[in-house]
Order: C-alpha cells, then sequence, then structure tokens
C-alpha cells in the first residue's frame, strides 16, 4: 500500500481505508461506489458525523424553545399580558406576563419582552403594545348573532325577504291598547294595498322607547293584541304575519301555507306553546311563538337561499363581532338552515371566530310524538366537529320563559292573574319529554332556558328521571355540565343553591338587569328584587356562572353592569356588585368550561390556541366607569389576527385588518350614566 499514489485523483482515502479508482476521473466516484460497497458505507458514516458535529454546534446556539416550536411567528412585547390562567373564584386574574410569542395557531411562550425577543427569528412579526393590556379572546356563551345575518343578504344579490313578501314597521303606544291595536289595523290594511293576493305581509311592531316596563310583550305574550279571526278580516287574502316581540300572530292564510310547509305544524305548537294548559287552541287563535316566527322568516323566506351565499352572510357578521373582542360563542341552532350555513362555512375554511353549537332541531315543527323520540335517533353527536364549529349538547328555549311566564312557583307571591301567567314545566308535556329522552340517550342539556326558581327545581326532577334509568352518580351529571340560561328569577334559596352546586349546574347570564326588572317590581313587588340574578351570593356559595349577551354597544357594558349592578341611573341590589375580575371570568376562563374548550380556550398559556385581544386601556385599572370606554382594537383568532383598527395598526406598523367599530362615548354615557 506504500507504493500506491495516495495523493492523486487514482485514489480515494475515505475514514482510513482507501480505494482504488479507475483511469478516467469522470466516472471515478460513481464506479468505485459501485465495486466497493464498504466505500458507500464509510461515506456516509463520515457525512453523518460531519452534520452531526456542524448541526450540533448551530442547535447550541439557538433557543431551545425554538428548537422545540420553531422561530415565532408573531411576538408582542412591552405590554401588560394577563393571563387569565386562575379560574379559581379568587380575583386574582392569574400570572401577569410582557410579552407572548405565537407559531402557526399556538401560544409559544409567555415571559418577559427579553425572553419573547430570545424566540425571534428573521421572519418574525414584533408587535410592540408600548404597555398595553393583552388578554384572552372574549367567550360569549350566549348569543344569536347569526340572526343579524338576514339583513345582509339584499347585498349579497338575494333578495330579502323574497318577492311578495311586503315588511314594514309600526311603533306602539306605550299606554294604550286600542291605539295599538288600531297602529296594527292601519299598517296592515295599508300594506295589502301594495301587495298581491297572496303575497305575504310581515308587519313589525315595535316597542316605544318611553316604555319602561315592556308593555308590549305583556300584551303580545298574554294574547291580548289580536288574534286569527282579526287578522283575517284586515288581510283576507294574503299571509299575515305580526310580530311584536317573543310572541306575534299569523292569520287563516298563514296557518294554512306553514301545515303544508311542514305537516304537524298545528299539532306541534299547540303542545310547544302549552295550549292544553292556558286552555286555548294555540293553531286555533293564531299565535305563534319566537320559534315560528323564525321558522317563517328563516326556513320558509330562505327555502331558495344558496348555502354559500348564507356561508358568507354568517362570515360577515362573525367577523364583525371580532371588532368587540368576540373569539368564540356559543348558541341554539334551531333550523336545518341554519346548520347548514355554518356547516358550508366551516367546510370552506373561512370560520372567523369560534362557534359551540347547541343542536335544537326539535324547535321546528312537525308531529310532536316523533320530536320527543328525536334525540334517541340521531345518536349523541356532542363533540363531533373540529376546532372551529362543535356540537356541545341539546338545547331548549321552552323549558322556562322570560317575562312575563317565568316560573317561581310557591316562592313568590302575587295577584291571582300574575300567578296564573307562570308556565311551569311538567312530564308529559313536548319540551319536558323531549329533553329527558335526550338526557336518557346521553346528550348533555345546555342552553337550556332556566328563568325561574320553581322551574329550576322541576328541570333536576327531570334529570333524576334520567338519572334512574341510566344509573347515573351525580358526578355523571357534573361531567356533563349541564347549564341553564337567563336566570332572571332563579334566587338564592338554599335548596336551589345545593341543586345548583350538587349537580354542577353552569348558569348563564345577563346581567340583564334592566329590560325585566322594572317590569318583575311591578307585578311581584319590591320583594322579587332577592331572586334577580344574586351574582356575588352564587360566585361565593360555589355555584358555576358565565356571562351572556356580551358585545353589545359598548363592548363592555355587560361587565360593567356585573361591577355596578347600575343601569340608568338605578342601582339594583349594591350588595350582589361583583369584583372586576370576576366579571372577566365570566367571559374568560370560566366560559371556556360552559364551551368543553378550557384546555384549548379562556386563558393565556402554552399550547393554547392563540386567541387574544388587545384592549385599548387597562381594563383593571381604569375607573369603574371607563370600563364602558374599554375598546378592542385588535383580535386575534388561532394566531390570526382577525381584525386590527386603523389606529392601533399604524402604531403597530401593520395594515389596518377587517371591520372598523365605531362608538360614541357621549351617546355611552348619556344611556347608562344617568
Amino acid at each position: 500500500m506504500a507504493n500506491k499514489k495516495e495523493n492523486t485523483a487514482d485514489w480515494i482515502l475515505v475514514n482510513g481505508t482507501l480505494f482504488e479508482t479507475q483511469e478516467h476521473p469522470e466516472n471515478n466516484l460513481e464506479e468505485t461506489m459501485k465495486k466497493h460497497p464498504q466505500f458507500v458505507i464509510n461515506f456516509v458514516s463520515c457525512m453523518a458525523v460531519l452534520l452531526l458535529f456542524g448541526t450540533g454546534a448551530l442547535w447550541a446556539q439557538l433557543h431551545p424553545d425554538v428548537g422545540k416550536w420553531g422561530y415565532a411567528d408573531t411576538i408582542f412585547v412591552n405590554g401588560k399580558v394577563v393571563s387569565m390562567d386562575d379560574d379559581s373564584t379568587s380575583v386574582s386574574p392569574g400570572t401577569i406576563y410582557q410579552a407572548l410569542a405565537v407559531k402557526g395557531d399556538k401560544i409559544m411562550k409567555l415571559g418577559s419582552s427579553q425572553e419573547i425577543r430570545a424566540v425571534a427569528g428573521p421572519d418574525t412579526r414584533v408587535l410592540d403594545l408600548k404597555g398595553r393590556t393583552l388578554i384572552p379572546g372574549i367567550i360569549e356563551p350566549h348569543s344569536h348573532m347569526y340572526g343579524r345575518a338576514v339583513q345582509l343578504l339584499d347585498r349579497l344579490g338575494f333578495k330579502y325577504p323574497p318577492e311578495g313578501v311586503y315588511m314594514t314597521e309600526a311603533t306602539a303606544d306605550p299606554n294604550d291598547l286600542e291605539k295599538t291595536q288600531a297602529i296594527m289595523r292601519d299598517a296592515i290594511k295599508d300594506a295589502v294595498t301594495k301587495v298581491d293576493p297572496g303575497d305575504w305581509i310581515v308587519l313589525n311592531l315595535r316597542r316605544h322607547p318611553d316604555e319602561p316596563t315592556l308593555q308590549l310583550q305583556l300584551w303580545g305574550d298574554t294574547r291580548r293584541l289580536t288574534n286569527r279571526r282579526t287578522l283575517d278580516q284586515w288581510a283576507p287574502e294574503n299571509p299575515v304575519l305580526m310580530q311584536p316581540g317573543h310572541r306575534g300572530n299569523i292569520n287563516s292564510k298563514a296557518l294554512e301555507i306553514l301545515n303544508d310547509f311542514l305537516p304537524g305544524y298545528s299539532e306541534s305548537i299547540h303542545e310547544t306553546m302549552h295550549g292544553d294548559v292556558i286552555g286555548e287552541d294555540i293553531a286555533e287563535i293564531g299565535w305563534v311563538g319566537s320559534q315560528e316566527m323564525s321558522v317563517i322568516t328563516w326556513q320558509l323566506f330562505l327555502e331558495k337561499l344558496p348555502l354559500t351565499t348564507l356561508a358568507e352572510a354568517i362570515r360577515i357578521i362573525s367577523e364583525e363581532a371580532t371588532t368587540t373582542g368576540i373569539t368564540t360563542f356559543s348558541s341554539r341552532i334551531q333550523f336545518p338552515k341554519i346548520m347548514s350555513g355554518y356547516a358550508t362555512l366551516a367546510g370552506l375554511d373561512k370560520m372567523p371566530i369560534r362557534f359551540s353549537a347547541h343542536y335544537e332541531i326539535h324547535r321546528l315543527p312537525t308531529d310532536p310524538q316523533q320530536t320527543r323520540q328525536i334525540y334517541r335517533r340521531t345518536g349523541v353527536l356532542q363533540g363531533i366537529g373540529n376546532d372551529y364549529l362543535w356540537i356541545d349538547g341539546v338545547a331548549s328555549e321552552r323549558w322556562d320563559s322570560r317575562y312575563p311566564e317565568s316560573c317561581t312557583g310557591p316562592d313568590t307571591v302575587a295577584p291571582a292573574h300574575i300567578k296564573a301567567r307562570e308556565v311551569c314545566p311538567q312530564p308529559g308535556e313536548l319540551p319536558w319529554d323531549t329533553l329527558e329522552n335526550a338526557a336518557k340517550s346521553g346528550w348533555r342539556l345546555a342552553g337550556i332556558h332556566m328563568c325561574g326558581s320553581q322551574s329550576t327545581r322541576a328541570f333536576f326532577q327531570m334529570i333524576d328521571r334520567a338519572r334512574e334509568v341510566n344509573g347515573w352518580t351525580l358526578q355523571d351529571v357534573r361531567d356533563l355540565r349541564v347549564t341553564g340560561e337567563h336566570c332572571n328569577l332563579i334566587g338564592k334559596q338554599p335548596d336551589i343553591i345545593k341543586l345548583l352546586t350538587d349537580y354542577g349546574m353552569i348558569l348563564s347570564c345577563g346581567p340583564d338587569l334592566v329590560s325585566e326588572s322594572p317590569a318583575w317590581i311591578r307585578d311581584y313587588g319590591d320583594g322579587i328584587q332577592e331572586f334577580i340574578l344574586p351574582f356575588k351570593t352564587w360566585i361565593e356559595a360555589g355555584v358555576k356562572l358565565v356571562g351572556q349577551h356580551y358585545g353589545s354597544s359598548p363592548p363592555f357594558n355587560k361587565l360593567w353592569q356585573a361591577v355596578t349592578r347600575q343601569f340608568d341611573g338605578v342601582v339594583w341590589q349594591p350588595d350582589e356588585r361583583i369584583d372586576r375580575v370576576h366579571a372577566l371570568k365570566m367571559w374568560t376562563s370560566w366560559a371556556s368550561e360552559y364551551v368543553l374548550k378550557e384546555d384549548q380556550i379562556g386563558s393565556l398559556e402554552e399550547g393554547k390556541f392563540a386567541d387574544l385581544v388587545v384592549l385599548d386601556r387597562d381594563f383593571f385599572t381604569v375607573p369603574v366607569d371607563d370600563i364602558l370606554k374599554v375598546r378592542t382594537p385588535l383580535t386575534m383568532v388561532g394566531g390570526k389576527i382577525q381584525q386590527v383598527q386603523e389606529s392601533l395598526a399604524n402604531d403597530l406598523g401593520i395594515p389596518s385588518v377587517g371591520p372598523v367599530y365605531d362608538f360614541d362615548d357621549d351617546e355611552i354615557a348619556a344611556r347608562y350614566l344617568q
């Protein structure tokens, strides 16, 4: 071997072994590899060692989190990043950081600005908060925001209402039923002159702004405004829908259409509207509830609406919700059209925010006996879906109802005609049987309207009937996380508190202090105030509490009401005020349990979805009335900025994105701080 020319092109030395090449240099390496397999092995080994040492040296220079995640896509620095990772009933918001890093759709790291800058690479977007507060995205547990989608259809090329429908509005007289009936009559008769026979007429009768105690709603809910025969006289050749609030009226032409469109409609509405209890034939008098009114405006009027058009309308209103900081919401899905619209949008991968949906398909009127069994036939679907749309249970608006029908039973005293309005659930009724069968099948019951103390007791009686069949323990029920909505008169009686805590019910409540409270006090007296949304008592007793109806103008108005118990200059039960941290937990960490996603959203923690909101002022330290001025100029969902207002975008050095919001602080002050 010593005589060989080791430094010529005829030889290759690899890993201590000398390989002889052929005379033609252009084929040397290729031919050597063919003839000498050991050469290949040694060559690869050598290169692996070189790569290992080279990569190891480079790896040693990288931050460990970069080794785990790669470089961050976006970092927020120099802020007050409030994690809300304390989900207890303490007033601690959890850990507070300076900065946060996002990779893909997840939170990569939280820490000081220096620590977070260390995971930034050459392409990382760096957003300097300059002291601004950053919080988890808002989770709105009870919002029917999709209802506004129909308002966008005209601009998307679909005439709404469709051809042959005339919609008009009128304002009720706040003090005179007969004058209000005359207003209705004149509006409908005028509409008849503007449409052809057979065309629909829809009258939206609005509450007068000076009416403080829901007088119009009371007239509608107690069947005093009008009836089918009267509407027939005003519009004998046109189907009519008159909408004054939660309850409305239709005429004979409309009833014929509904029974043809939904076979079994008359039998269904008689049961769902408690016809046997109130002693009237509901279909005969033409009385309809919110569900039946929505059947007309959603299912019937939108029968020919392309699903892609509906999906686009839903996308737009969902995108608008991000301007108030909402990143996830929950609601009832009553109709196939709504579910189809969301499924289409999710299938296109264009959901701007997340949606936790309660299925309520039993609200579509049909044969009542079929309705009772529907959830036994579907299979248990809760949990099905993806990160942006999932089914979380079965809901029911008609378990209990809001003013004037909430069921308090023996807990309250009022004149006989007031107590007679209370509608209390009973076994054998359609809503009771449907929910009981759903529970027996294993469904979670969520989004159940539960407004009175006695109806709450009845709900747990129904759950116990399902427990007996299924062999459930109380822990099994707690694991389901059943929910009750609105809560207006559930109250704080010891047995109610025990039921709520023993069964682990989550209450989703306003605070809706102004819309119904004056009416309840007028009808039941001052003693009813003890029943109205005792938030502090509930929290201290360990009742699970989340908010609802967040996002109306201004965005943080419900949190302000929970903290102040105030509206229009009136303070309702000041002893039930809660801390502002508790109020925010109702729409973040606590609300994440409601939508069954506490491991993924609701707080800012490594590995959770990057759902977050930048505030224009510090919610935690501003004077209490300035909570009404808090705005959300940036919202991120799953690592994607869904909206950033121009003023903040300019400061951050990025383009503005999404819809523009506009709130009038003077108007807000006049409305809330009188």
